[in-house]
């Protein structure tokens, strides 16, 4: 028996990925403005997107010589 999958267009993957990035945005201007409940709020936008974000709010340790 063959599974069959409904393929989503790719042009609403680029649009949910979009938004999922313009979220990631959001939340680090109202985190750098001091607005972290709102950020809160955004961030639990992001998590309900069915794509992750291709960026990160977290901050990485970046390596400096």
């Amino acid at each position: 028996m063959e599974l069959l999958h409904q393929r989503r267009k790719p042009s609403d993957d680029r649009a949910e990925q979009r938004a999922a990035n313009e979220l990631v945005k959001l939340i680090r201007k109202l985190r750098w403005m001091r607005m972290e409940e709102e950020a809160k709020k955004a961030e639990n936008q992001l998590l309900l997107c069915n794509v992750p974000a291709a960026d990160s709010v977290v901050a990485r340790s970046r390596e400096t010589d």
